[in-house]
């Protein structure tokens, strides 16, 4: 089974029923299918071919939808591009998938003149009207909507996320169609209340992220109406609840708490809400109490990453009622493995620990990725016999809840975006004052994390905050600058000349009881 046959069911059977609706405009399952339909014959006419991959790059939209589908019929792989990253992060992307068309939303080839000489030589420009391009709905106009002529497997890869890397590297996560059917399957058995025909689910998060792709896909698999937004506007998704019934919506605590500071957020009616699923970075139990309060349903919290094409573990809505009622513990806890999936906490070398004792948090089930895209190296390091090195270190409890602790790769988590401290140092490590710098990650309110850079200066050299951010701008995307900047004489190194982080970190963590956000 693929993932474009959910799409195809709908558009036979309901043809009419609404698929995804995005500020007042609403397209049914019967025209989706046939927009994929056209733009799978374009890509062919294109010469794209099975296992190459077509990119898109914009803000959340319906062409994201079509893209995803027509890509999957023809056995080509979307690649679904981050657009807050700077011109330079895109064109090491573009460069690495080796991108054999590229759909442009909203202007955004703007973005790469600067770079257009990096980007892969052969690949097609597709915008919304830009001169010297295709046109995306002209070109979509010039195709039939008749299936195209196309042999996929299951097994076939379907979407590439890149991901932060710790050598400073994005690297490309390959999930196949099997994968995010299985996704599906497990969020579904997930959830109190099931999605289906009838019912819509809100998608704030970004397509580039795999929150929003794999929302996207569940929508479709479930027959539901998504009301995709743009970008997250808290305001916005508050009206989308009043109005809808939704059975579904994915969060960030972050975003949770921006819905909560609305200006009287307590006398909007959110009776038509079903469920709030929300991930990417642990919840305050003061904020989920507030939240439970104004919300009135039922909250799962989702861990995972993109290497497992997102959760795998749930802490339920069952979970969520114990903690209130007198088991706050367990709001620090990811939950438990879902339906089908496995966890395990090991050694270094890869040994399963006893219940209570601190290791790497291992992962198994039907969602783990296919590869990193031409990293044979890599995959074999991160999968082994099936199971994905999450680096979190954690613990299991005696009941089988997962408890994470710290990031054995140093990664910081910060409004939900995966931030590699590497890729900051890098960048500010060009700056002509700047001679030793290390970043990590701090406990902030609203973010969860935040970005904090200790830097040592050449003798008789300054750096103010604002010079370091406007020097950044141009070399790394905008969520990876640091909004605080510690000068220091030194950084502590061990006798190898590793830095010691943990000694940076402990002044700000000392009473979080854990080292992540």
């Amino acid at each position: 089974m693929l993932v474009h046959h959910y799409l195809e069911y709908y558009a036979r059977n309901t043809p009419d029923l609404p698929c995804l609706s995005q500020h007042g405009v609403t397209s049914t399952y019967g025209q989706v299918n046939a927009m994929a339909n056209q733009a799978a014959n374009g890509f062919i006419n294109l010469g794209v071919s099975h296992g190459e991959r077509v990119a898109i790059l914009g803000e959340n939209s319906l062409a994201h939808l079509v893209l995803f589908m027509a890509a999957g019929k023809i056995g080509a792989v979307a690649v679904s591009l981050n657009y807050r990253l700077a011109p330079a992060e895109l064109a090491f992307i573009l460069r690495d998938a080796d991108a054999r068309a590229l759909l442009c939303l909203d202007g955004m080839e703007q973005n790469l003149s600067s770079v257009s000489d990096e980007l892969p030589a052969d690949t097609i420009m597709i915008t919304e009207g830009s001169a010297g391009n295709l046109a995306w709905s002209e070109w979509l106009a010039q195709h039939p909507a008749t299936p195209p002529a196309a042999n996929v497997a299951s097994e076939d890869a379907f979407l590439q996320l890149y991901t932060s890397g710790t050598t400073g590297n994005p690297k490309g996560v390959v999930s196949t169609h099997s994968n995010f059917l299985a996704l599906s399957v497990m969020n579904s058995t997930a959830s109190p209340q099931r999605a289906d025909a009838g019912t819509s689910g809100v998608i704030c998060a970004p397509l580039f992220h795999i929150g929003g792709a794999g929302s996207l896909v569940f929508g479709v698999f479930s027959g539901m109406e998504t009301l995709l937004h743009r970008a997250f506007d808290p305001a916005v998704v508050v009206e989308d609840i009043e109005q809808h019934h939704v059975c579904n919506i994915f969060m960030v605590p972050a975003m949770i708490m921006a819905v909560l500071q609305l200006p009287d957020i307590e006398k909007r009616d959110f009776s038509k809400l079903s469920q709030v699923f929300y991930g990417a970075s642990p919840i305050s139990e003061t904020v989920l109490r507030r939240a439970v309060e104004v919300f009135q349903c039922d909250f799962i919290q989702m861990y995972g990453m993109t290497e497992t094409t997102g959760t795998v573990v749930n802490l339920s809505a069952e979970d969520h009622r114990r903690a209130l009622a007198g088991r706050p513990e367990l709001l620090r806890s990811c939950g438990r493995p879902s339906v089908g999936a496995e966890a395990k906490v090991v050694d270094a070398d890869g040994v399963e620990l006893p219940r209570g004792e601190i290791g790497e948090i291992w992962l198994k089930s039907d969602t783990n990725m296919q590869s990193y895209y031409n990293l044979p190296e890599e995959t074999r390091t991160n999968l082994t016999d099936g199971w994905v090195h999450t680096g979190d270190a954690g613990y299991m409890d005696e009941e089988g809840y997962l408890y994470l602790k710290d990031r054995m790769k140093d990664m910081v988590v910060s409004g939900g975006e995966n931030i590699y401290p590497v890729e900051v140092e890098n960048a500010i490590a060009k700056h002509e004052s700047v001679v030793d710098v290390a970043v990590i990650g701090v406990p902030d309110d609203t973010f969860g994390e935040a970005l904090l850079a200790f830097v040592v200066l050449q003798p008789d050299s300054s750096l103010e905050l604002e010079d370091l951010i406007s020097f950044c701008r141009d070399k790394i995307a905008g969520y990876k600058i640091p909004r605080r900047l510690q000068i220091i004489e030194e950084l502590p190194r061990n006798p190898s000349g590793k830095i010691l982080k943990k000694i940076l970190r402990e002044p700000y963590w000392e009473s979080a009881g854990r080292n992540i956000g």
